[in-house]
């Protein structure tokens, strides 16, 4: 098998080999977790997630040979393939008999517009590649020095972290500025990996 760079464009290739059961065990670790939260923004109920989540894979395994870099970002077409299933699942809903689900005859009217969706796609997006690095950023530094970032994230001024760890002041910003430059820099690496 040829080796492949680690980016997601190149994974996106190769997922569109559905035979390639590395490649779509590694698209949905890099992207489960987005997809399952834009369902759940959606309003999907969490007994039927999993199965929603499910037919939005089925639907890439259709449509992923289709997707075309130069039209729209990977997460954006993403977001619109997670957005027409969320929305078919809630009309096979609402064309049930007996709606079960507690939704209105109007129901899919006052569902989520493109734009909120592509706002909620923008601010997990960030929450999600943000998270990433600071999971990589745990392994670089131990103990105080993200502590002390994180402290800071939270509001603590530089004499407040100073006091609650013991560290001088001087200490807390070398530290902060240390973090804050590596987590800039994750920032980044996570972002071109992701982000074909």
């Amino acid at each position: 098998m040829p080796e492949y760079p680690n980016t997601s464009y190149s994974l996106i290739s190769r997922a569109c080999d559905t035979r390639d059961d590395e490649a779509w065990d590694r698209l949905f670790a890099n992207y489960g977790r987005f997809i399952k939260y834009i369902l759940r923004e959606l309003k999907v109920p969490d007994r039927d997630l999993q199965d929603v989540t499910q037919q939005v894979l089925i639907g890439l395994t259709r449509s992923l040979k289709n997707y075309d870099r130069s039209r729209s970002s990977f997460r954006n077409w993403l977001g619109t393939v997670i957005r027409n299933t969320a929305f078919s699942y809630f009309r096979k809903l609402q064309s049930r008999p007996t709606n079960d689900c507690g939704l209105e005859d109007d129901s899919i009217e006052g569902l989520a517009q493109p734009a909120e969706v592509e706002q909620w796609i923008e601010e997990e997006w960030a929450t999600y590649i943000a998270n990433q690095a600071m999971d990589r950023l745990r392994q670089v530094f131990k103990g105080q020095a993200i502590d002390a970032f994180a402290m800071g994230l939270d509001g603590s001024s530089a004499a407040e972290i100073a006091e609650a760890t013991g560290l001088t002041v001087s200490s807390v910003y070398t530290l902060r500025k240390r973090v804050k430059q590596r987590l800039l820099l994750e920032v980044r690496s996570i972002t071109e990996e992701l982000e074909p």
